[in-house]
């Protein structure tokens, strides 16, 4: 017999319909010898019914011919019974997706009552079908006929609700075209609203509320897209009624953001102001460092460089180049930060902001508080390289590290000029930072611990894998198959090996990151050894 091509579905179902028949399994047709004398050679015996076997009668003379004859017109019923059932599940399945399209197009009651009439042909088309066809014996000929005809029918009415849904669609299409300005005005407003992110990022805005805005107000806009696409009034018209408050709501985080872009207009402006006369009376005692020829060379030059960029600084910002503007201000304040460094080292100074050592039991002068932070924060930027090598966000350490020189800066400027009390309410925020800082440093040190935990874990599980060598060796050698997976396993061992050590030279220079990463990468690496293992042993 040849092999059948059919798809599990059909065998399944034809398998069904041949039960009904008493005949399982064309592939069994087999000869009857007691009753080998019968005088119909074609009368299908259904035998006992536990076993479920066709029986073919067929005469003692030729009983081979018969027996193919018998096969064949098997083969020929069961090819019937898959074409009906092809046909049977391929128009269930466009009358599902017809009706499921007719949900959402049709509109009007002429519309749907007419496609009801339809569907409710179609449904009892199919209930004569299948009860033509649930019959325990072999239908025939004209049974057959007749289910093909039912098809024909089903065809012709799925045919006749495709016409009443091409009209529905139509009026749908109609009446979607009259909520369209509806729907294009809040399109372009979205989409208008949406191409100003660019500017606040330009404009350092932080855009986290903005964006979320967006896809609030974004997700029915596609939905409605799609609804359009599919010809589905009910669908716009679902979603037009959910929009309400949508739009005003991105608007008003626009409006939001964009007010924070003159709030960072005037940050720079002020900081750019703010740090030229802090420089510039800086500069004017000057002649304290008239001891050190050299030191008030370097103490000049500094105040030159921020007179010289500051109004580099306001021209951009007046063009609208706010990245260029705080740029200026950040290079302008480090180099203020530096002539502050200069002074404190090298200016005569009064007697409360003297290198004396503070007596025990008294109030810890804001110079020296000042000077500790100094100290903090040189530690803070000598950490960086470690902290970016450990911890994803070190971007958030960094910031904070300028945040502290900034307001640092601004407290010594405070305290050069004699506003002691000034600099002092600027020494606990100062602390503040400075504590964030340490507690990121203990996160760093404790990410490169957990990692230099989790290898020391890979390499104790590793172990008992690699210690299998010898083993393994032996019975690789009487098995070609072994063999080859013994050879996989040899190259795999020396990769795990070489990530381990890459794991461990990373920890030793202090970076989690790389370390994580050839952790990670030995443990997938050691799955596929203990794969190969496992191939041998079994083999």
């Amino acid at each position: 017999m040849p092999k059948s091509n059919l798809t599990p579905e059909q065998e399944q179902w034809t398998e069904l319909v041949l039960n009904h028949l008493n005949l399982k399994n064309v592939d069994e047709v087999q000869l009857d010898e007691s009753n080998a004398g019968t005088k119909q050679p074609n009368e299908v015996n259904p035998g006992k019914r536990a076993a479920r076997r066709a029986r073919v009668l067929v005469s003692k003379d030729s009983p081979a011919a018969y027996q193919q004859q018998a096969a064949q017109a098997a083969e020929q019923f069961k090819a019937e019974i898959t074409q009906l059932s092809n046909r049977y599940q391929t128009l269930a399945t466009n009358a599902q997706k017809l009706d499921a399209q007719a949900r959402k197009q049709l509109v009007t009651k002429e519309h749907i009552e007419a496609f009801k009439v339809q569907v409710e042909k179609i449904s009892n088309t199919f209930k004569q079908f299948n009860k033509n066809f649930s019959g325990q014996q072999r239908p025939d000929a004209g049974t057959i006929s007749l289910l093909k005809t039912l098809l024909d029918k089903v065809q012709y009415h799925i045919s006749e609700g495709k016409k009443v849904l091409q009209q529905g669609c139509k009026h749908a299409d109609e009446m979607i075209a009259k909520e369209m300005p509806a729907v294009e005005a809040y399109k372009n407003t979205v989409e208008d609203t949406y191409k100003h992110r660019d500017e606040l990022v330009q404009w350092g805005v932080e855009t986290t509320a903005f964006d979320k805005a967006h896809r609030i107000a974004n997700l029915p806009l596609l939905r409605m897209q799609k609804a359009i696409a599919d010809h589905s009034y009910p669908g716009l018209k679902f979603m037009l009624g959910k929009i309400k408050g949508k739009k005003e709501g991105f608007v008003k985080a626009y409006e939001d953001a964009k007010e924070q872009i003159e709030k960072n207009r005037e940050d720079a402006q002020q900081r750019l102001d703010k740090t030229l006369a802090d420089a510039t009376a800086l500069n004017k005692r000057s002649s304290e460092l008239e001891h050190a020829p050299e030191t008030l060379a370097q103490f000049t030059s500094a105040y030159d460089k921020v007179a010289a960029a500051t109004p580099k600084g306001l021209q951009a910002l007046s063009g609208g180049d706010y990245q260029g503007a705080i740029a200026v201000v950040h290079e302008n304040e480090s180099t203020l930060f530096d002539m502050q460094q200069i002074w404190f080292a090298s200016a005569s100074t009064s007697e409360d902001e003297t290198g004396a050592p503070v007596e025990k039991g008294k109030p810890i002068p804001t110079r020296k508080k000042i000077e500790n932070l100094r100290n903090a924060l040189d530690q803070a930027y000598e950490r960086l390289p470690f902290i970016k090598d450990c911890l994803p966000n070190a971007h958030q350490y960094e910031a904070e590290c300028k945040s502290l020189k900034t307001l640092l800066t601004s407290a010594q400027s405070d305290l050069i000029s004699g506003r002691v009390e000034e600099a002092e309410e600027k020494v606990l925020p100062l602390r503040k930072i400075r504590f964030q800082l340490y507690s990121m440093t203990h996160k760093a040190k404790e990410q490169l611990e957990w990692v230099e935990k989790q290898l020391t874990q890979l390499k104790d599980e590793a172990k008992s894998w690699l210690d299998q060598h010898k083993d393994l060796k032996l019975i690789s050698q009487s098995d070609e198959n072994a063999k080859q997976s013994f050879d996989a396993y040899v190259k795999e061992a020396d990769v795990v090996k070489g990530h381990f050590d890459n794991a461990q030279g990373h920890l030793e220079n202090g970076k989690a990151i790389q370390a994580q990463k050839s952790v990670d990468e030995g443990t997938n690496s050691l799955k596929r050894l203990i794969s190969h293992a496992t191939d041998i042993e079994l083999d």
